[in-house]
């Protein structure tokens, strides 16, 4: 028997199969799919050196996923830089120092990224990377990548072709030894010294009359050094020096916790021509004016029942010692434990004292040297109170300027001008994080730059630390130039050209001129 499919379902099942066909049709008729989209290309940037004190920056820069690369851009964020020939591979390329947009000051902290574009138009960026970049004019590096070119701290010793520098080092002996470095870090000469070089070690210009200078560290000694690094003159080894202070013939006038006396640079004995004894304690640094030797010091004063202390400037006879005369300069309400701290200016005419105040603010006071009391014509100027106790007075500038330097801040006084303050808007100069002011490094003569190196405080044993900042003024009324931080250490000097010279590391680099970092940032 047959049977007929309802007249219904036949004809959809009909319709069903001709509506397949026609899409099949349709699909074999019309335009292909189109092809996936190219994944955009990978690109990757690398600084060799992130953290760099250098007359440039080298980047490594690779891209794939190109057949050709039409173009490479180097950004700083959204800041177009520089654009380079990119080929294939894991290429470098060099940022000049001119090519940096310095808006955000030097030692420019960047955030560094590369835009490659293929030829077909696709193109990627890669991820930023963090730099800190300081230009200088260049760099010296030892060819033994551990060694260091210079000694920790070092000092410079003539300009151009005829620099050379000088520092103090403990080498594996464990005698201290003065090294001198030539221009591209070989060592010309040495000589155990017999005293230990510390962070605090100083070494004094070449004396012209002497053709010497000294060598000391606090509380251990000092030595006098010919030009041609021979010994003349030593303390004793029981002698516990506080500072020093050279003579216009390259003597000595040195200082312990309670004398003064004067050390020949031929001294090889470690005696003295004189020694002067004041009632309580010298408080500053002994310093010649002409035929005479001023030595500032702390006395107790009898007033009723009760004692305050006085600040004496007593003047003594260079060739001798004899005391020539005492000016009573200033009473104040004090403790023997917190003695003013207390600097002469460079010609010996003023005294500056700096007196702690409530609350940990502090006050200086000017007051003529050869005067007694601190009144009419003797008193030149009281600063207005700064709000942090200070460590240091450092006259600078040929004495125009007073930098007040307390652990954290630093405010600097026109003493020409009643003692005000010159700091860039009236704010006081201050470290970063926790650091502390180590050391300064004051520019030649009548300059204005000012360079402070700041580092962590000392550790639990007391041992001194080593300076990681640099903050360079080259005037106090412009605020700071730069400041560059490393994780390592770091140490300067100024060359007899007002040029800056430092140890980065292991390197030793010079500056820019103050000036051309100047340029770029008003």
């Amino acid at each position: 028997m047959n049977l007929a499919l309802p007249r219904l379902f036949a004809s959809r099942a009909l319709q069903a199969s001709l509506a397949l066909s026609a899409l099949a049709a349709f699909a074999a008729c019309g335009d292909p799919k189109p092809p996936p989209v190219p994944d955009p290309p990978v690109v990757e940037l690398s600084v060799i050196e992130p953290n760099s004190a250098a007359p440039s920056l080298m980047l490594r820069v690779s891209v794939s996923g190109c057949d050709t690369v039409s173009q490479l851009s180097i950004y700083d964020q959204d800041t177009f830089l520089q654009t380079f020939p990119y080929t294939s591979g894991a290429m470098e390329f060099e940022l000049l120092a001119k090519d940096i947009k310095y808006t955000k000051g030097i030692a420019v902290r960047l955030a560094l990224n590369a835009r490659a574009t293929c030829s077909d138009g696709r193109s990627n960026v890669s991820q930023p990377q963090a730099t800190t970049f300081l230009p200088v004019t260049k760099v010296i590096k030892d060819p033994d990548p551990n060694a260091q070119v210079v000694t920790d701290f070092f000092v410079a010793d003539g300009s151009g072709s005829n620099i050379s520098f000088i520092g103090c080092g403990n080498p594996t002996t464990g005698v201290g030894t003065l090294y001198r470095v030539g221009a591209t870090g070989e060592v010309l000469a040495q000589v155990e010294m017999g005293i230990p070089c510390s962070p605090y070690t100083v070494i004094t210009p070449l004396n012209s009359v002497s053709n010497k200078r000294w060598v000391w560290t606090p509380g251990v000694g000092a030595v006098a050094v010919s030009s041609n690094f021979v010994i003349s003159g030593r303390t004793a080894t029981t002698y516990k020096l506080k500072d020093l202070s050279v003579m216009t013939n390259g003597d000595a006038i040195v200082r312990d916790v309670v004398s003064v006396s004067r050390m020949k640079h031929t001294s090889m004995g470690g005696s003295f021509d004189w020694t002067y004894k004041p009632p309580l304690q010298p408080i500053a640094t002994p310093q010649q004016k002409a035929e005479v030797v001023l030595v500032p010091y702390a006395n107790y004063k009898e007033v009723g029942t009760s004692d305050v202390l006085q600040v004496v400037v007593a003047t003594l006879d260079a060739a001798t010692g004899v005391l020539v005369q005492e000016r009573k300069i200033y009473d104040y309400a004090g403790a023997i434990e917190v003695l003013p701290v207390t600097s002469l200016s460079p010609d010996g005419d003023t005294v500056y004292m700096a007196f702690g105040l409530a609350n940990k603010h502090s006050r200086v006071i000017a007051c003529a040297a050869n005067a007694d009391g601190c009144e009419g014509n003797a008193f030149k100027w009281q600063s207005i109170d700064l709000p942090a106790p200070l460590q240091f007075l450092l006259p600078y500038a040929g004495g125009s300027r007073l930098a007040a330097i307390g652990l954290q801040r630093v405010w600097f006084l026109d003493t020409n001008n009643l003692g005000a303050v010159v700091n860039k808007d009236g704010k006081s100069l201050d470290t970063s994080g926790s650091l502390q002011v180590l050391q300064v490094q004051l520019g030649r003569n009548t300059s204005p730059s000012v360079i402070l190196l700041n580092g962590a405080p000392p550790d639990n044993t007391g041992l001194p630390t080593l300076p990681k900042e640099i903050v360079a003024i080259d005037s106090a009324e412009r605020g700071e130039l730069f400041r560059y931080e490393v994780a390592s250490t770091l140490s300067c000097t100024i060359d007899d050209a007002e040029r800056l010279w430092m140890r980065v590391g292991n390197r030793l680099v010079q500056a820019l001129p103050l000036s051309e970092y100047r340029a770029v940032r008003p």
